[in-house]
């Protein structure tokens, strides 16, 4: 029996039972007869369906992508069903997707490289929420509100604590596991230290012999010059320079200044690396993202190898965060410390719960 020959209950069994968005998209676009099966009523179901095998959990997809200023980010916000907002949940469901692809090797890496797997269909679910979790919490309480003289006041530090209390302790462990992946893509690959640039450029060139090209390369990945458009990119975010992120044009560029070359490329020593890093990390997942693709190539740490994309350029990223202004600056980001408060609130030990997301005891991935 041919496939067209189906009993229209069976073709829409199919339907139903399709694990993404595209395969339906493309098994209506088989013939006219598969197209019409869909009635108009049962498009947006068997979407969601799909959508919610793809990029579940679609309740706090729908959370994140519905939320807004007029509104407490922890209140519920049952909304209809519609094409539009299926339009967005695909969109971050896309971002949060990518971030499973980069786990693995962020989270095993080094001594832990062998141990090296792909997550479960369960994993993913799991760090799918995680995401949107952790975006909600930036779209809400990273913003220019809330600024580093007032963020610790108890009203302001109850607030973000209302939207945490939502979710139980092993939730905020999944959370917490997803938050130093992030941290660990932007120390290597957005907004490294001048010691791990220089560890990269030793171990790429041991002798030394690419100093004559510094003038006009990436340090990183012996990237060419900036091309348009990350130029373009640059001017659209142009803002006034300031502090921990003023971009440093009074360096020459000339092959007579071949270590000031490697550390301009860097963000600064340890101590002052960690306090860029603390300030990158209230950026939500979809801004890191885009900024770990921003790399003018791809070489090494290409997307096509999967580690999760290439170097950034440091005017791109310095260019993006003055484009958001002076809060940004000197304001660290506030997930981890409210986790600690709420886990005291229900008698635990915050550091102790972060112990065991390091250990692998905890988190989206566990022994």
């Amino acid at each position: 029996m041919f496939f067209s020959d189906l009993a229209n209950e069976l073709v829409l069994q199919i339907f139903q039972s399709c694990p993404t968005v595209p395969d339906v998209l493309a098994l209506a676009a088989t013939c006219h007869h598969f197209r019409n099966i869909l009635t108009p009523s049962q498009k947006l179901p068997v979407l969601y369906q799909a959508a919610e095998a793809q990029f579940g959990p679609l309740q706090d997809a729908i959370q994140l992508v519905t939320h807004n200023s007029s509104q407490a980010a922890h209140v519920p916000r049952p909304v209809p069903r519609s094409f539009a907002l299926l339009t967005q949940i695909i969109s971050v469901g896309h971002v949060a997707n990518t971030w499973g692809q980069i786990y693995p090797f962020q989270k095993w890496k080094h001594d832990q490289a062998p141990s090296r797997r792909l997550l479960s269909s369960n994993e993913h679910y799991l760090l799918r929420r995680a995401i949107y979790r952790l975006w909600l919490y930036s779209s809400a309480f990273h913003t220019p509100r809330h600024t580093r003289l007032i963020r610790t006041q108890v009203p302001l530090v109850r607030e973000r604590a209302e939207l945490l209390r939502c979710w139980p302790t092993a939730h905020l462990a999944e959370m917490l596991d997803m938050h130093a992946i992030m941290r660990s893509v932007l120390r290597s690959h957005i907004c490294p230290s001048n010691g791990t640039v220089a560890r990269k450029h030793r171990a790429r060139f041991p002798d030394g012999s690419s100093s004559h090209v510094l003038s006009n390369t990436h340090i990183h990945l012996n990237y060419p010059p900036l091309s348009s458009s990350a130029l373009l990119f640059q001017t659209h975010f142009h803002s006034t320079n300031h502090g921990l992120f003023q971009w440093d044009q009074s360096r020459p560029s000339s092959k007579y200044h071949y270590h000031d070359a490697i550390l301009a490329e860097g963000w600064g020593d340890e101590i002052h690396h960690y306090y860029v890093v603390e300030d990158m990390l209230k950026l939500d997942p979809g801004q890191i993202l885009l900024l770990r693709d921003s790399g003018v190539g791809k070489g090494d740490f290409g997307v096509g190898s999967g580690s999760g994309g290439g170097v950034a350029s440091k005017g791109v990223v310095e260019a993006f965060v003055r484009g958001l202004g002076e809060w940004f600056e000197n304001n660290g980001e506030t997930f981890q410390e409210t986790v600690a408060w709420v886990i005291r609130e229900r008698g635990g030990d915050g550091d102790e719960v972060k112990g065991e997301v390091e250990d692998g005891f905890e988190g989206v991935t566990r022994w």
